[in-house]
C-alpha cells in the first residue's frame, strides 16, 4: 500500500495478503454474518439456544457434538482420521445416535462448494458456536479434505470404562488432563436426548432433553458444568444418572482426583483451555492434509461483481471495496470513502478515479464472528473494450484528515483478466418437473472471448468446468467437475466473439453451484455462482 497526503506520495510496507487468495471464500463465510453482502452461516445459530423451533434441538451443541464425533476416530500416530466429514457416512452406527449429525450437515449443505469443504464448514460450525454462545474466539484454519467413505469406528460411548476412554482420547492426541477438559468444554452446552438414550435418562419421550447444567446455563458457554459438579449439585445425567454404568462424565471428571476440575472452576482458565482444546479438536486432521495459518480479517479486500461486454460495445466493470473498521484498526466507517483507478491492457493507468459509493442497504456495513466489522463501497463503470483492463488499485480516504492510502496489492495491482468475459445476462438455468416428480435442469453459459486470443488459441480449448452435485449416500453430495466445450456463435462485437455452452443437462441437486471457464488449459474466469443466473430465458446481448 502507499499513503497519499494531499499531493504527496509515500511508499510503505505492504501486507502479506495478495488478492485473490485461495481462502477468500472461507474468510467471507467467517466474517460476513450479518448486514450488507452477508453469507449468513450464522442463521443456524441465531442464538445459542436456537434450534429452528424444534423441541429439544440446540444447534450450537449439535454442531460441536458433530465435530467431536467426526474427529474422535482419529489415530494421530498413524496419521489417519480426524476432522474429515467422514461422519456423514457413519450416522447409522450405534456410537452416533440421534439426528444431530444429519441436522448439522443439512445446514452446511447450503455453503458446500469447491472452496468450502464439508470438513472446513464443520470447523467453522465450532468456531461460530463458540462465538455465539459466549466462548473465547477459536482460530479457524482451512484446507481440510472431505472423506469419500466412512472411517473406522471408535467414538467414546458412555457405557465404556475409564481405562477405555483414556486410551481412546490418547489415540486422538489428548492426555488425561486434556480428556477431562475437553469433555467439560463439550458438555457446557446442550444435554442428553431422551429418545436417543433412554438407558441414561429413564425416559424415551421425543423432544425431552436432560441438560448438563441447571436453568438456562446450557445456552451459555460457561463453566457451570464444572462448578455444579464440584458442589455436588449437578443435573448432568452422565454424572448423576440412576444407571451408574452410563455415568461416563463422573468417571472422567474424577480421573485425577478432581484436580483438573478444580482448576477449571476458574472461569477465565476454563474459557482459555476450552478455546485451546476446541482449536486442537478441529485442527486434528489426516497427516496428508496441510492446514492454512489461522484466518484473520483482510484489511482491504475487493470483489469484482461484473466484468462483461454490453450491447454498446464497452465492458461493464463493477464491484465492491470492503474495508475493515473498528477494533484496533483506528477507522470509523462514517469517516471513510473509497475509489479505484484501473490500468488498461497496455499498462497505462486511467487518470480519473472511479468513486465507490457506500450502499444504503444495511448502511453498507457487515459484521462477523468475533465482532469483526466491515464497511463496503460500490463502484460501477465502463471500460473501453479495445483498451481493456488488466489491474486496478484502491484508494481509501479518511475524510477527517484528508489522508488517502493507496492499496496496490503488493505493487502489482489487483489483477483483472479480460481475455474471457462471463456474460451473466446471456446465461441462464431452468428447471422443469419430470414424470417422476423430480426436476430436470438445463444450463446455458455464455462467454465473450477477445478475437486476438482466438487467433492465438484454438477456440475448441474454451471449456466450462461445472461443479456437479452427485449423490453419495450422505447429506452432502460429492462435487464432481463436468467439463463441457464452448461452441462459437456468429455474434461479434467490439473485438470479442461470443461462445456458448447451450442447454447442458444438469440435475436438481445442482441448482446452486459454481463453475470456472478455462482457455487453453488456463483458468480465465473462476468461481462463478449459478444461483445468480436467471431462471428464465437468456437475454440476447444484441436484440
Amino acid at each position: 500500500m502507499r499513503y497519499l497526503a494531499l499531493a504527496a506520495l509515500t511508499s510503505v510496507a505492504t501486507a502479506d495478503y495478495v488478492w485473490p487468495g485461495p481462502n477468500d471464500h472461507m474468510e467471507d463465510l467467517l466474517y460476513l454474518q450479518s448486514g450488507f453482502n452477508r453469507f449468513g452461516f450464522v442463521d443456524g445459530i441465531l442464538s445459542c439456544a436456537f434450534g429452528q423451533n424444534v423441541r429439544g434441538r440446540q444447534n450450537s451443541a449439535e454442531w460441536i457434538r458433530t465435530a467431536y464425533h467426526d474427529m474422535s476416530t482419529a489415530d494421530v500416530d498413524a496419521g489417519t482420521g480426524g476432522l474429515d466429514a467422514s461422519i456423514m457416512f457413519e450416522t447409522m452406527r450405534d456410537e452416533n445416535k440421534g439426528s444431530a449429525f444429519n441436522n448439522t450437515f443439512g445446514h452446511l449443505h447450503s455453503f458446500h462448494t469447491t472452496r468450502s469443504t464439508g470438513a472446513d464448514l464443520l470447523a467453522l460450525a465450532v468456531v461460530g458456536s463458540m462465538s455465539v454462545c459466549g466462548g473465547h474466539d477459536v482460530p479457524l484454519r482451512v484446507g481440510r479434505i472431505d472423506a469419500t467413505e466412512a472411517g473406522r469406528t471408535g467414538v467414546p460411548e458412555p457405557q465404556q470404562d475409564l481405562e477405555t476412554h483414556t486410551k481412546m482420547f490418547a489415540m486422538q492426541g489428548f492426555n488425561q488432563t486434556e480428556m477431562i477438559e475437553l469433555v467439560a468444554c463439550g458438555h457446557t452446552l446442550g444435554g442428553v436426548h431422551h429418545e436417543d438414550f433412554p438407558e441414561i435418562t429413564g425416559d424415551d419421550t421425543e423432544g425431552n432433553v436432560t441438560a448438563f447444567e441447571y436453568d438456562d446455563s446450557q445456552f451459555t458457554f460457561d463453566n457451570k458444568v464444572v462448578t455444579e459438579y464440584l458442589a455436588n449439585k449437578t443435573s448432568n445425567p452422565l454424572v448423576s444418572g440412576a444407571n451408574d454404568t452410563m455415568n461416563s462424565d463422573k468417571r472422567i471428571f474424577a480421573a485425577d482426583g478432581g484436580a483438573t476440575m478444580r482448576a477449571l472452576s476458574d472461569a477465565t482458565h476454563f474459557q482459555s483451555r476450552c478455546a485451546t482444546l476446541m482449536a486442537r479438536m478441529i485442527d486434528t486432521v489426516p497427516s496428508t492434509v496441510t492446514l492454512s495459518e489461522p484466518l484473520t480479517p483482510i484489511d482491504v479486500k475487493p470483489y469484482v461483481n461484473t466484468l462483461a461486454l454490453n450491447a454498446n460495445g464497452t465492458v461493464d466493470f463493477s464491484g465492491y471495496v470492503r474495508v475493515h473498521y473498528g477494533g484496533d484498526t483506528g477507522r470509523s466507517a462514517d469517516d471513510l470513502s473509497a475509489s479505484i483507478t484501473y490500468v488498461n491492457r497496455a499498462g497505462k493507468t486511467v487518470s480519473k478515479p472511479v468513486q465507490a459509493v457506500r450502499p444504503t442497504w444495511r448502511d453498507g456495513t457487515a459484521t462477523g464472528f468475533g465482532g469483526i466489522s466491515f464497511v463496503f463501497f460500490e463502484w460501477d463503470t465502463q471500460v473501453d473494450a479495445e483498451e481493456g483492463i488488466s489491474a486496478f488499485n484502491i484508494f481509501v480516504t479518511t475524510k477527517s484528515t484528508n489522508e488517502t492510502v493507496e492499496y496496490d496489492n503488493g505493487g502489482k495491482g489487483f489483477p483483472v483478466k479480460d481475455t474471457v468475459l462471463f456474460q451473466q445476462k446471456q446465461s441462464c438455468q431452468t428447471f422443469t418437473q419430470n414424470e417422476s416428480g423430480g426436476y430436470d435442469g438445463s444450463l446455458t453459459i455464455a462467454a465473450a472471448v477477445r478475437d486476438d486470443a482466438i487467433d492465438n488459441t484454438s477456440a475448441s480449448e474454451l471449456a466450462l468446468h461445472y461443479a456437479m452435485h452427485v449423490p453419495q449416500g450422505a447429506v452432502l453430495e460429492r462435487l464432481e467437475t463436468q467439463v463441457e466445450p464452448f461452441v462459437q456463435t456468429e455474434q461479434k462485437i467490439a473485438g470479442y466473439t461470443l461462445f456458448e455452452v447451450k442447454n447442458m443437462a444438469i440435475n436438481d441437486k445442482s441448482d446452486s453451484t459454481t463453475f470456472d471457464i478455462s482457455l487453453g488449459g488456463e483458468t480465465a474466469v473462476e468461481f462463478q455462482k449459478t444461483g445468480a443466473l436467471s431462471q428464465e430465458s437468456c437475454v440476447p446481448l444484441v436484440q
